[in-house]
């Protein structure tokens, strides 16, 4: 095996990794089987009570608080069967109504086997592109092992699926450019993580991509409206305002859970208006920061990495759960060094990487402090240091 070979075969497989990670794998399934503490998918309650709400042919009632927590109220299994007071605490519902083309099936199965469809579903979709980056088991391992995977299994939300999207778009981007604009499209249903894209794409001159994800859009939006009712999305802009006043004044806010930058100056005692500046600043500035490397010749693989760990810094709407998108960063990074670099000082900084998230992500509940920014300046660094290092050599947007 010649040298070249060599290193497209082991670079970034890391045994010692490997098996932390299967150990914090180990670690971190134990809250689904122990039994003990608040039982999984009291985040899922809002999204499977918003599809039958839908089916129930009263989709825009989804956006009323109370009108969805009545629904709760009659169609959930009796509380004695479940370890968390969804009688209690009322869970806004506040996704664009595209998103109810998944939660109206999904509701058409019981509670309890609609999450953990919902749960296998969305958790396969994301292994699959983390397979498609880099076919390792320790790739998958180290994916895996990351602490925001299992907030948002535990929860049932939808960060693994909107980071599976985004990973779907890099990899589609330039050889299936239809199917790209097609994920896109997808991606409304979380348009948080989507902010990036359209600079980027305009950047270098993706102009198929652009058109197919905005006629995509607009079938997808035209469907949504025929199924559900127009009056749909008006509900949505209402409710969606309701919690952008609620995110400015404070009221019932716990700024912890806003794993951003945002949120993070909201717990350091910053008011709404030097926060909010503060986080656009950092957002135009990690903005240009992807922007410049996508129009520098350097690998493929950094440019996605750069665009999966700045994503994060874009909105203030971030949660822990949102940050599995970071463990495809660091994937897209062992794949970076198939292109250039030591492979020795390569597994250095993704163990440093993996270190710092999965440090933060247990600490999280603990410290109650957002993470995300931190665990963002990481991947980041890591990132800036690769594109130091001589003889980058670009690469097509593979898939």
């Amino acid at each position: 095996m010649n040298e070249v070979a060599r290193r497209n075969a082991f670079a970034g497989d890391d045994p010692a990794q490997a098996i932390v990670c299967a150990l914090l794998i180990a670690f971190a399934v134990l809250p689904f089987v122990s039994g003990n503490g608040e039982g999984p998918g009291f985040d899922f309650s809002c999204f499977w009570g918003a599809g039958t709400l839908a089916l129930d042919g009263r989709a825009a009632a989804a956006y009323d608080w109370e009108q969805l927590h009545q629904q709760l109220l009659l169609r959930m299994p009796p509380i004695d069967q479940l370890r968390y007071p969804y009688d209690q605490i009322p869970l806004p519902f506040f996704y664009p109504p595209v998103f109810l083309l998944v939660l109206a099936p999904l509701a058409l199965l019981p509670f309890p086997t609609a999450f953990w469809v919902w749960s296998a579903a969305k958790l396969s979709c994301w292994l699959l592109v983390i397979y498609a980056i880099r076919p390792r088991p320790g790739a998958l391992l180290l994916a895996l092992a990351t602490p925001p995977v299992f907030y948002d299994v535990f929860h049932g939300q939808t960060g693994l699926l909107a980071s599976a999207l985004l990973g779907g778009i890099l990899l589609t981007l330039d050889r299936r450019p239809l199917l790209s604009g097609f994920l896109i499209a997808l991606l409304v249903f979380k348009p948080q993580f989507g902010v990036l894209l359209p600079f980027v794409l305009i950047a270098t001159r993706r102009w198929s991509v652009i058109i197919s994800a905005a006629l995509a859009t607009l079938a997808l939006m035209l469907l949504t409206g025929a199924s559900f009712g127009w009056d749909t999305f008006k509900a949505f802009v209402e409710g969606a305002t309701t919690v952008s006043t609620r995110l400015q004044a404070g009221g019932g806010v716990a700024w912890y859970n806003l794993s951003s930058v945002y949120g993070l100056l909201r717990v350091a005692g910053l008011g709404y208006g030097l926060a909010w500046s503060l986080h656009m600043a950092i957002a135009a500035a990690a903005l240009v920061w992807v922007v410049v490397l996508w129009r520098r010749n350097v690998s493929f693989a950094l440019q996605a990495a750069s665009l999966l760990a700045a994503t994060p810094l874009m909105s203030p709407y971030f949660v822990i759960y949102d940050l599995p998108i970071l463990a495809m960063a660091l994937v897209f990074l062992m794949k970076a060094d198939l292109d250039q670099g030591s492979p020795v000082a390569n597994r250095r900084a993704i163990r440093i990487g993996l270190s710092v998230i999965v440090v933060l992500g247990y600490a999280f509940p603990f410290v109650l402090v957002p993470v995300g920014p931190f665990m963002c300046a990481t991947v980041i660094a890591i990132i800036w240091m690769k594109c130091r290092q001589p003889d980058l050599r670009p690469d097509p947007a593979y898939g």
